[in-house]
Formats: structure tokens, sequence, C-alpha cells
């Protein structure tokens, strides 16, 4: 059954995964696989690593490509093994409607599309959670397990940082084991060891990057030490903190089955009564990986990019929501068997529905296009101040594996250093464009997704040779797709802005066109000024 499982899930997500990079953080990731270099912070090494493995393992075909396939492999294995946690107490049915409805997720499903840490993450997880005592049958196993478990907690660290709020959740799992101290020799002789084995993996920072840069890169300076994101940060207030746990149980209740949700709930009642530290355990997990780490972020959630910024943190909770699922659901079996194998389906085909609209990316070229579109802007031998993921690191993928021979460079803004002028600019504020010396009384002008300072170098209207496929995920502007709708809507703003500084009549189409594919962002300065 577990084979069957992994092969049609795995067989789902090929289908539906991205042709090559999808936007955002994915290009970078690629390119650093690709260079054995680290990521953005904090680096990746461990994706790093075992995406450089995998691409010799699979030397054929769009690198990008590849390693989505890792993604959904991934995804694949962690579905598996929730069905391994639940088949023993569960039953074989009730475990597989439980992982089908994790793999058919949103959180899941889309993560498990790109190349991304996150399903990676959600494997570690329901493998810790498979090793900790009174879930294997081999209960006999105990050092294994032990060994095991802190040789995967100390690469699930390197993996993604966030997996330190899996201690106190683990903690209460091996409370029991933890509390002997006859296994106290085992912990220090052999899991301490193994524990700074896996984590040592970070030392590939220091290799590759230097001490300087490595510590840089592992505490997250560039987005403010130990915050996920300081840009899209606020100072914490009760209303700040209530308004990030309703975003939380919002988020959640769209990316999974309300079925799924329910029986977790029952399956939360049904382990209290017959296996308490488990149920606490797991309700540890759930807590510090959901409610209280969207508190931790202190985001400010009145715009959507931070809303889309924590889907990925929901990967965790949909784990554990589905395993606690699998309980509710066999509990409900042993009472009214046809009632349960109605609510397995149910679940199933509620999350299948749900998610395989969201999460169809066969199409999806919004990224790699886009990346098209800036090089037919920039001529031959041009530097470009830029801004933005998708631009940054789609165009280093491109230039890595389609190098065209024009030799153009886009430079993040931060690193333009004082005195230094770029003539082309994109995907930068107009505060920002000051800060370089870039303003539409020093002659900077629209060239379509970029501006510049040298108008006679772009020839035509730009816009007519936009290569933007409207593949589904764009058609129904999901969110990784709508980052660069956002990148088209923000460069007619700038250059209907730069227009109409010169009182060029053409500046209304732009703000139209920008109001008309973002009109979240836009129609606030549309329909005041325009």
């Amino acid at each position: 059954m577990k084979k069957l499982i992994f092969l049609t899930v795995f067989a789902v997500y090929v289908y539906t995964a991205y042709p090559t990079i999808a936007p955002r953080d994915s290009a970078d990731l690629a390119v650093a696989v690709l260079t054995l270099s680290p990521a953005h912070p904090p680096g990746y090494p461990f994706y790093v690593l075992l995406g450089r493995l995998w691409l010799w393992l699979l030397p054929w075909g769009d690198a990008a490509y590849r390693l989505n396939l890792m993604s959904a492999a991934a995804g694949a294995g962690c579905v598996t093994v929730v069905f391994l946690i639940l088949e023993a107490s569960c039953g074989a049915w009730a475990a597989a409607a439980a992982a089908l409805a994790l793999a058919f997720s949103l959180p899941l499903w889309k993560f498990s599309l790109l190349c991304e840490m996150y399903s990676l993450h959600g494997l570690f997880l329901a493998a810790m959670i498979l090793l900790a005592p009174g879930v294997s049958r081999d209960e006999g196993a105990l050092p294994r397990r032990a060994a095991l478990s802190a040789l995967l907690l100390g690469l699930a660290l390197v993996n993604h940082q966030a997996f330190i709020l899996a201690v106190p959740g683990l903690a209460v799992l091996w409370q029991g084991a933890l509390a002997d101290k006859r296994n106290w020799r085992i912990f220090v002789r052999v899991c301490l060891p193994l524990f700074l084995l896996g984590l040592s993996v970070y030392a590939f920072l220091w290799l590759r990057a230097g001490p300087s840069r490595a510590w840089a890169l592992l505490t997250r300076r560039e987005y403010g030490t130990w915050q996920l994101s300081a840009g899209l940060s606020r100072p914490m207030s009760f209303d700040l903190a209530w308004g990030l746990l309703g975003s939380f149980w919002e988020q959640l209740w769209g990316a999974l089955s309300p079925l799924a949700l329910g029986l977790g709930i029952l399956g939360c009642v049904e382990l209290w009564r017959g296996r308490r530290r488990f149920c606490v355990g797991l309700a540890v997990l759930f807590a510090t990986f959901g409610p209280a780490f969207f508190v931790m972020t202190r985001f400010d959630l009145g715009g959507w990019v931070a809303r889309t910024v924590l889907e990925s943190a929901l990967v965790a909770p949909a784990v554990l929501v589905c395993v606690a699922a699998g309980f509710g659901l066999a509990w409900v079996g042993r009472r009214w068997r046809r009632a349960a194998w109605l609510l397995a389906a149910a679940m199933v085909g509620h999350a299948l529905w749900r998610g395989a609209g969201p999460c169809y990316h066969r199409d999806d070229f919004c990224a790699f296009d886009y990346v098209k579109d800036l090089r037919r802007a920039l001529p031959p031998g041009s530097i470009a101040a830029a801004g933005g993921d998708t631009a940054l690191y789609a165009s280093r993928y491109l230039d890595l594996t389609r190098p065209d021979g024009r030799s153009r460079r886009l430079v993040d803004y931060q690193d333009i250093g004082p005195g230094q002028s770029p003539r082309f600019a994109l995907g930068l504020s107009l505060q920002n464009l000051a800060r370089l010396g870039l303003t539409p009384a020093g002659g900077l002008t629209p060239a379509g997704l970029v501006q510049t300072l040298d108008p006679g170098l772009v020839g035509g209207d730009f816009w007519e040779l936009s290569v933007l496929r409207r593949g589904y995920a764009l058609r129904r502007e999901e969110s990784y797709a709508r980052d660069v709708l956002l990148s088209y809507a923000f460069a007619h703003y700038l250059a209907g802005t730069l227009l109409d500084f010169r009182h060029d009549p053409r500046a209304s189409w732009d703000f139209l066109m920008a109001a008309a594919l973002d009109p979240e962002d836009y129609h606030i300065e549309f329909g005041a000024g325009r």
C-alpha cells in the first residue's frame, strides 16, 4: 500500500509541477545548486548539497525542473511517512485517506512542485514523529530510533531554521525515554554526536562563503537578524497578534479540507483518552509551528505579499492536522464503518477538488517569460539596478543555463556603491530610484519593464514585444503568478509616473494598465489622481 501511495502522489506532483523555474526564490536555489554556493539567507546548505546529488543522479533536462522533481519526491515521501505513522493504529484505509488528504492539501501540494525546501521540511517532521516512542511497532529498537532522530534533527535544522520550533513537541514525545536515566548513555554517547554531525552541514557556508559572509547568512542579517523579514514586520501589539492568529486559522481553513480539520479535532479527543502523551506532543508541535510562528513573524498582513509569504508556514500544521485526522477517521470507522468510508472519500475528494486548480503549474512559464522580457528591454553590455527576487534570481538562472552572449547584468540595488549611477533600473520604488540619482528631472525615461537614462538605446514599443504566456496559474492569478503580474503592473505604474512628469497624455494608459493588472495596490493611486 505504501508504495502505491508514494507512486500515485509522486505521479500527480510530477504532472502538475512547474516546467522550469518558479517566481520568487526558486531560481536562486537552483543557481545555488548548480554553482554549489550558498543561496539567499540562511544559505540552505542541506538543500544545495542534496540538490547537487539529485542532479547528478538525474542528469538530463532543465535543471530547475529536475529540482522540482526532487521536491515532488520529498512531498510524496512525507505523505508516505504519514501513512506509516497511522497504519498500525488506525488501519490501512484510514491511514491512506488521511495521507491523501495531506497530499492534496494546498500547502504541501504547492510546495512540492518547485525548487524549495518546504516539502523536505514536512518530510523531516513526519519522519521524526514516526521515530518517536509509541508510534512504531518496533518498540525494541529505541536506541536506533533515538540515534536516527538525533541525526535527522540536525539535518532538519540545516534544511530550515524554523525546525527549532519542533524541539518542545519532540521533547514531549520522547519524555518517557528522556526520564529513564538508563537511556542517557545512549543520548550522550550516540545521539549527541549524530546531532552535531547533522548540524555540521552548516560548515558548507564557511567553506564556500568565508566566515563573515557565512555568519551573515546564518543569522539572516539581510532580512533583519533572526527575523523572517524585517521589511514586513511591525512592533508587537495585541491587535497585531490577534490579527495574526486570526489569519492563521483563516489560511488553515482555506488550505485544508474542513472535514480534515473536523476529524483532526475528533482525533485529538480520541488520542487524549488513550495516548495522552502523543496527543500533547502533536498539540505542542501544532501550536509552535502554527499560531506561535505566525505571531513571531509580526507581519503586517495589510498587503497580499505578507500573506502569501506565510503560505509555506502551513506545511507543518497541515501534516499534524492530517495525522490527527487519521485517528479521528479510525474512531468513526470503529462505530459507523459506512459513514467512515463516506467521510474518507469526501475528505480526499474535497482536498483534490480544492487544490487541483491552484496547484496546476504544468504550463506555468511566467517567471521564465518575465526574464525573457527583461532581456529584450536591456541592450547588450548594460547593467541594471534591480529590485525583486524574481527578476534578480531568475535572470541569474537564465544567464547560467541559457546565456545569449549579450553580457547584460542585473545588480541588486542595495549593492550599488556610492557615486555609482546605473543607466538602467527595474523594480525600484521612486524613493530607491532617487537614492541612486535616477529621477524624472534627471532624464529617467520608461522603456517597458525597465527605466533608463539612455532612451535612444531602446527602440520600438516594448510592450508589443511581451512574450508572457497566459498559463492556467496566471489566468487564475495564483499567488506566485501574481508576483509576476505585480512586476508588470509596477512597471506600468512607474511608466505612467515618469510620463506624467512630462505631461505626456500616454501616462493615462499606463496608469490604467497598472490598475487592471494589480487593482489591490493601484486602485487608490489611480482613483485619487488619474
